[in-house]
Order: structure tokens, then sequence, then C-alpha cells
């Protein structure tokens, strides 16, 4: 799974693969020059709380993790992260939602939202003139064999649809505006 994790002005890339005794490898940073850790998961307390016991070139640490928003579905999450460095904060999203978060364009009262990767649009929810929240669903598109659902950002009124079913699009190609509500 890849991650990214934005801690103040910092940005780091993160890797995480499951193994099969039931820890993880994480890698920070690029493959060409990252950090790798092994990290145990160990839940405690409440569901959000984790504790992370990790070794990495041969040092031992433990870093307490603790979700501190109830962020909608594909927004950044925040967490507080303890350490024997101190306490911080840090976002963590994934490279698909920074890639939809940067390829939505802003207008004057109307949003259009592109594709983020070549796809297949595999359903779309609505139709042009209906009413729309943030956070519903809009079109459905199939890329690299997973389906995403790609969502309203703002509460409005669909003005156009670019795309129908088994369209395929490339990155960059507009899928939909919508009319922002006052």
């Amino acid at each position: 799974m890849e991650l990214i994790v934005r801690h103040g002005e910092r940005e780091e890339d993160i890797h995480l693969e499951a193994r099969d005794d039931g820890t993880y490898q994480v890698r920070v940073g690029r493959s060409d020059g990252g950090r790798t850790y092994q990290i145990d998961l160990v839940e405690a307390g409440r569901l959000t709380s984790l504790r992370l016991l990790g070794e990495s070139e041969g040092r031992q640490f433990e870093v307490a993790t603790r979700r501190i928003d109830r962020r909608s579905r594909g927004a950044a999450a925040t967490y507080e992260v303890s350490s024997h460095r101190g306490v911080d904060r840090v976002e963590i999203t994934d490279p698909l939602t920074r890639l939809a978060e940067e390829a939505a364009g802003e207008g004057s009262g109307a949003t259009t939202v592109s594709a983020y990767m070549p796809g297949r649009v595999v359903e779309v929810l609505v139709a042009e003139g209906d009413s729309v929240s943030r956070g519903q669903g809009i079109v459905v598109l199939e890329a690299m064999k997973m389906k995403n659902e790609i969502q309203a950002e703002t509460d409005g009124r669909v003005a156009r649809l670019y795309v129908s079913e088994g369209e395929a699009v490339e990155g960059g190609d507009p899928l939909f505006e919508i009319d922002e509500t006052d």
C-alpha cells in the first residue's frame, strides 16, 4: 500500500507491505535511498489508537498513534504521533486521492473534476441537472484494475457530464462539472 505522510512542510512517500508473520515492512522515502523498518502493530485501548513497535538498523523503538479527526472518505486523515522525541501531528493520504485533488479545477462558481489517471468509466451515478452534496459519488472510474468512486467536492448542481458508461478516459480528461451552491 502506498501512502503520503505530511508533517508541516515535509512530505514522505510511504510503502507499507504486510508480511506472512503478521508484521509489516515500511519503506519511508524513495526506494533508491529510503529507510526501511520492520513494524509490529499492537492495538491499545480505543480502536483509533495503535502502538507501533519497530526496528531499524538494530534499534528498537515505540511510537503511539491516535487519529484525531473523523475525515470524510477520500480526504487526508490527521494523526497525533507520540515518540521519545515528543508529540507531532501528521496528515496521511493515498496517492490516488492526492492526484484526484490536484486534477480538480477551480472556476468561478463551478468546479470541473478531471480523471487523475487513464481508465474506463464503469458507472455514471447522476444525471445533468441533479443536485449533489459534497462527498456524493458522481462517476465510478476503473483504473489499474481498481474501481474508484469520484465524488463531488462541493454541494451544487451537476452542470455537465463529459463522460458516459464504458468510455475510456486519459489522465486529465474532464469527467464532470459542478456549479457550486452558495
